[in-house]
Order: structure tokens, then C-alpha cells, then sequence
């Protein structure tokens, strides 16, 4: 078929912007193509009981594609992991097709990362061709480090307020260090009368800022957070030595919102 009789929507190129139902997490490697609403292309695919179908949308499409990446970079290489796996994901993610979203930041070896999309856009090509020459990566190495708070403890607040908590970052009980991140957990305990106007954001030695829980309007909890465990892997590749700042703030308009922690 000639171009030129080609219905015009096979040509529409659409613009690369976050779905309305896209949560931000600073735990998210990478993303797919999705969808945003029903007025816009969605995800051309085979369908049930037969046929295709041009209207397959959210997670549901876009959690596919990276599988099928996946499988394709392990025909490639069956020997990797999947720490491998998420290491070539991370080193050949594209974030230029989607720079005209807000939110980008350079982490602290270089990266560019979003609490949005990751490191950018899976890219099949470049993932599988990087598979076929990677070597396995070392075993994991665990660090654990503990804050403990000054008494009171808890220590109850009342209304709007910003709180910061440095930690030192030098060493390791076992005696090795970690040199190079990949994986950074912070265990938090909270107790708020609405949970949803909690922030928590994280600063590495490095500087990189990662927004470990963003307020959630819609969030009415009163029961806070029980060492629940905040992802982030923004910091990938870099030196974990130094001091480390946990930020916890509050965006509440009640002045009589209680916390303890």
C-alpha cells in the first residue's frame, strides 16, 4: 500500500507525557508505552478470540512490553540475574523522548532520572545487544544502619512542620563497605492524623534529592507508617560515604494535625 492511501491516524505521532494514572516513585528503573485516555492511540496487540485490537491500554499494556524486552535480553544471555537484568535496564533506559516532562534531575555519577519514569524509556535494541557481551555482576552486599532518636521518643508535633535527620554513612558492620549503590531502603515509622499530607525526601552525600513519599490528597490514613520500607534507586552507582539527610514534612492546612515518630 502506497503511503499516501494509509489512513492519517497510522501517522499521528503522539506526544510522550505522563498518564493520568501514573503514580511517582523514586523505585521505578524504567517505563514502557502506555496510554493516556481514550481520544489518544493506546497499544496495538493481538486479541481475544481472535484478531488484533488498537485500544490496549494502562499498565496492562505497558508491563508486556518490558516483559517481552526481558525475554528477549535473556535469549540473548541465560546466565543473567536479575540484578543483571536491572542493571542493563537502568544503563540503556532513554530519557531524551521524554525531556519535555518536569521532574528530571543529574543524580550523582550523571544519570539523568524521574520520579515519573525512571531512567527513561526500555529500549530493546540497545538492552539486548548490551546482554549478549555483560558479565555478571558480584554478589549483593547489604549495608544496615540505624537512627536512633533523642528522647522523646516518640515525639509528638502538632500542625505544619519540616523535620531533617542526618545520618553517617562510613562503613559497614561487617567490615566492608559498600562503594557502589544500587538498592537504598529507608524503614520509616509515623504517625499522622492524615497520612496523605506526609512528604519524606531523601538527599544522598552525593546530592541527589529523592522524593521517597509525595503528599496524596486522597490519602485520609490516620495510622501513619510501621517500618514501612521507602525504595529508591536514584542513586544507583554512586559512593554511599558521607552524610545522608532524610527530610520528613508536613503539608497539612489543619493546624491541630498531630505526629509522633
Amino acid at each position: 500500500m502506497e503511503a499516501s492511501n494509509l489512513p492519517s491516524e497510522l501517522f499521528y505521532i503522539p506526544l510522550l507525557y505522563r498518564p493520568w494514572y501514573l503514580e511517582e516513585c523514586p523505585s521505578s528503573i524504567a517505563t514502557t508505552y502506555s496510554s493516556a485516555d481514550f481520544r489518544q492511540p493506546a497499544i496495538v496487540t493481538v486479541d481475544v478470540p481472535s484478531g488484533c485490537t488498537d485500544k490496549h491500554t494502562g499498565t496492562s499494556a505497558s508491563a508486556p512490553l518490558a516483559a517481552g524486552i526481558i525475554a528477549l535480553a535473556l535469549e540473548a544471555n541465560p546466565e543473567l540475574t536479575w540484578r543483571d537484568m536491572q542493571h542493563l535496564v537502568l544503563r540503556t533506559a532513554n530519557w531524551k523522548p521524554l525531556e519535555n516532562n518536569p521532574g528530571w534531575s543529574r543524580n550523582g555519577v550523571g544519570r539523568m532520572v524521574s520520579n515519573k519514569f525512571g531512567y527513561g524509556l526500555m529500549d530493546g535494541g540497545a538492552l539486548v545487544n548490551m546482554a549478549k557481551t555483560w558479565k555478571t555482576v558480584p554478589e549483593q552486599h547489604i549495608c544496615t544502619y540505624e537512627y536512633r532518636l533523642a528522647s522523646p521518643n516518640p515525639r509528638p508535633i502538632v500542625g505544619r512542620f519540616q523535620l531533617n535527620f542526618t545520618l553517617d554513612v562510613n562503613g559497614c558492620e561487617s567490615g566492608t563497605p559498600v562503594l557502589y549503590l544500587e538498592h537504598v531502603q529507608v524503614h520509616a515509622t509515623v504517625r499522622y492524623l492524615k497520612r496523605g499530607d506526609l512528604k519524606l525526601t531523601l538527599f544522598s552525600p552525593a546530592g541527589t534529592r529523592s522524593v521517597l513519599l509525595p503528599p496524596r490528597p486522597q490519602d485520609y490514613n490516620a495510622n501513619g507508617f510501621h517500618k514501612w520500607p521507602f525504595l529508591s534507586v536514584q542513586q544507583w552507582g554512586e559512593d554511599p560515604r558521607g552524610t545522608w539527610l532524610l527530610m520528613v514534612e508536613s503539608v497539612t492546612t489543619n493546624p491541630a494535625a498531630s505526629v509522633s515518630y
